[in-house]
């Protein structure tokens, strides 16, 4: 799976290792920035070599536009993406078939 602009991912190495980012920046074949709107702001991205993080297949949208068109994002904006995709998977987790 090749990254994409706002990509959800969870960092799968390192002292981060378990924590949601979204990919603001694709710097190369093997490396992308990420933020999470806390320990890491939009101002201070994080470099993670793609093989260090897990990609989900859930994009924001809206994020994903601001950064096409160049428009810049806010700490805000991810922290409120990211909350909404824990709650969405926490929920899914919850669920049982049977």
């Amino acid at each position: 799976m090749e990254p994409e602009l706002g990509q959800f991912v969870v960092s799968a190495a390192g002292r981060d290792k378990g924590r949601y980012y979204i990919i603001t920046e694709i710097l190369n074949d093997t490396t992308v920035a990420v933020v999470d709107g806390y320990y890491r702001p939009v101002s201070k991205p994080k470099k993670k070599n793609i093989r260090h993080i897990m990609m989900t297949r859930v994009v924001s949208n809206s994020i994903r536009e601001k950064l096409l068109q160049g428009i810049d994002i806010t700490n805000e904006e991810v922290c409120e993406a990211l909350k909404a995709i824990k709650k969405a998977r926490s929920e899914r987790a919850g669920c049982s078939n049977g």
